[in-house]
Protein backbone atom coordinates (compact mmCIF):
# COMPACT_ATOMS: atom_id res chain seq x y z
CA UNK A 1 0.00 0.00 0.00
CA UNK A 2 1.38 3.71 -0.85
CA UNK A 3 2.09 5.76 1.89
CA UNK A 4 -0.27 8.40 0.40
CA UNK A 5 -3.18 5.29 0.77
CA UNK A 6 -2.36 4.70 4.37
CA UNK A 7 -2.15 7.97 5.80
CA UNK A 8 -5.63 8.42 3.77
CA UNK A 9 -6.83 5.41 5.22
CA UNK A 10 -5.38 6.12 8.78
CA UNK A 11 -6.89 9.79 9.02
CA UNK A 12 -9.79 8.46 7.85
CA UNK A 13 -10.50 5.91 10.89
CA UNK A 14 -8.80 8.49 13.38
CA UNK A 15 -12.04 10.73 12.62
CA UNK A 16 -14.31 7.69 13.63
CA UNK A 17 -12.65 6.76 16.76
CA UNK A 18 -14.56 6.65 20.29
CA UNK A 19 -13.58 6.46 23.58
CA UNK A 20 -14.69 2.81 23.08
CA UNK A 21 -12.16 2.18 20.09
CA UNK A 22 -9.32 -0.35 20.46
CA UNK A 23 -6.52 -0.75 18.56
CA UNK A 24 -7.93 -4.13 16.96
CA UNK A 25 -11.09 -1.49 16.07
CA UNK A 26 -8.41 0.25 14.16
CA UNK A 27 -6.76 -3.02 12.27
CA UNK A 28 -10.14 -4.26 11.63
CA UNK A 29 -11.43 -0.90 9.59
CA UNK A 30 -8.00 -0.69 8.15
CA UNK A 31 -7.61 -3.83 6.68
CA UNK A 32 -11.23 -3.88 5.74
CA UNK A 33 -10.32 -0.48 3.71
CA UNK A 34 -7.15 -2.30 2.61
CA UNK A 35 -9.37 -4.85 1.13
CA UNK A 36 -11.13 -3.02 -1.14
CA UNK A 37 -8.79 -0.95 -2.33
CA UNK A 38 -7.56 -4.52 -3.78
CA UNK A 39 -10.58 -5.47 -4.86
CA UNK A 40 -11.18 -2.04 -6.94
CA UNK A 41 -7.85 -2.72 -8.37
CA UNK A 42 -8.59 -6.23 -9.64
CA UNK A 43 -11.94 -5.03 -10.93
CA UNK A 44 -10.54 -2.05 -12.94
CA UNK A 45 -7.49 -4.80 -14.05
CA UNK A 46 -10.20 -7.29 -15.33
CA UNK A 47 -9.14 -9.75 -12.71
CA UNK A 48 -12.21 -10.40 -11.28
CA UNK A 49 -14.66 -13.47 -12.39
CA UNK A 50 -18.32 -13.83 -13.14
CA UNK A 51 -20.67 -15.41 -11.62
CA UNK A 52 -21.47 -18.00 -13.55
CA UNK A 53 -17.27 -18.46 -13.72
CA UNK A 54 -17.35 -18.90 -9.82
CA UNK A 55 -20.41 -21.33 -10.29
CA UNK A 56 -18.71 -23.38 -12.22
CA UNK A 57 -15.47 -23.91 -10.16
CA UNK A 58 -17.00 -23.88 -7.33
CA UNK A 59 -19.02 -26.97 -8.26
CA UNK A 60 -15.60 -28.46 -9.52
CA UNK A 61 -14.27 -27.98 -6.11
CA UNK A 62 -17.12 -29.56 -4.17
CA UNK A 63 -16.92 -33.04 -6.81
Amino acid sequence: MKTSTLKRHLIEIAEKLTPESTIEDIYAHLSLLTDIDESERQEKAGETLTQNQVQEASAKWLK
